[in-house]
């Protein structure tokens, strides 16, 4: 069976890491003048918000800012500790716990948001793939509730160097951030694809868009 491989780069990465701001992501999402998708006004007082593979943290801040009732996962004990100290340390209360995005430990309908940038396509080993990510992620969202995240397209920056398993999963190298080599990804090869992959996990409504890191 293939493992992925969570370097110790990757985990000293975020533990070192002093001062972070939010993604750019995030803020195009819950503060852009998106014309389909415009959030600026919606009721976020008392909302739960979910962040899978929150890193090192940088979201959590905003989304606090922002009124939502903040929640994370990721997969590294220290990480998660490190992270909620540092919150704590300036006031923000979050529920913080190990995880993996095909499983979260959260219970169904538990969410009116879930968020996620650049951690959807991690694999944890060969038995996992984006569907059962994708299930998991439609499951813990609330009826009425949204999914947004970031996936990785087949000709991605990341995927430089990386070894094939298939069409659709990379043993990753990363010589550009040497954070996550021997990670396995999943890669989506067009837009319908991922669109598809949300249709057939239950979600609706989707909107799906290049998004080009150079």
């Amino acid at each position: 069976m293939i493992q992925s491989t969570y370097t110790e780069n990757y985990v000293n990465h975020y533990l070192n890491i002093q001062v972070v701001y939010p993604s750019v992501f995030a803020l195009k999402m819950f503060l852009g003048r998106n014309p389909d998708l415009d959030l600026r006004d919606v009721d976020r007082a008392g909302k739960t918000i979910l962040d899978v593979g929150f890193g090192d943290g940088r979201d959590l801040v905003l989304f606090h800012n922002l009124g939502f009732k903040v929640f994370g996962v990721e997969v590294n004990e220290s990480v998660v500790a490190h992270i909620q100290d540092n919150l704590l340390e300036v006031g923000i209360k979050t529920d913080l716990r190990v995880g993996y995005n095909d499983e979260t430990g959260f219970d169904s309908n538990t969410f009116d948001f879930v968020y996620s940038c650049a951690a959807l396509m991690y694999l944890k080993n060969d038995d996992s793939n984006i569907h059962k990510t994708l299930y998991h992620m439609y499951e813990i969202v609330k009826p009425g509730g949204h999914l947004m995240g970031t996936f990785t397209r087949f000709d991605s920056h990341i995927t430089k160097g990386s070894a094939k398993i298939d069409e659709n999963r990379i043993i990753c190298k990363d010589p550009f951030y040497k954070q996550r080599e021997g990670q396995l990804y999943w890669l989506h090869n067009s837009k319908e694809e991922v669109e598809q992959d949300l249709l057939n996990a239950g979600f609706d409504s989707c909107k799906v868009y290049n998004y080009d890191v150079d």
